[in-house]
């Protein structure tokens, strides 16, 4: 078992998270979580359970998460490497 299938998000978007280059996000929808991350989230509150799963999916892709309600949607994206 690969470490990303105790998530139901498609291997795809494991992928595109791998490959994400910084100041590149991706978006989405509310209905596409409430998929991938059930229950999802609900009238702009993502369910503390399916927050933490979203987020462990988002590390394990070197990626970081955050939900907005107002927006209804999530986005990953990745940090800047720094210029030591």
């Amino acid at each position: 078992m690969s470490e990303h299938e105790k998530f139901l998000v498609p291997h795809e978007i494991d992928e595109i998270l791998d490959r994400l280059p910084p100041q590149v996000t991706l978006h989405v929808p509310d209905h596409i979580l409430s998929l991938w991350f059930p229950p999802g989230p609900a009238h702009g509150v993502m369910e503390e359970r399916a927050l933490a799963r979203a987020l462990s999916y988002a590390k394990s892709c070197a990626c970081a998460f955050a939900y907005h309600g107002d927006r209804g949607e999530g986005v990953f994206s990745k940090a800047i490497p720094s210029q030591d």
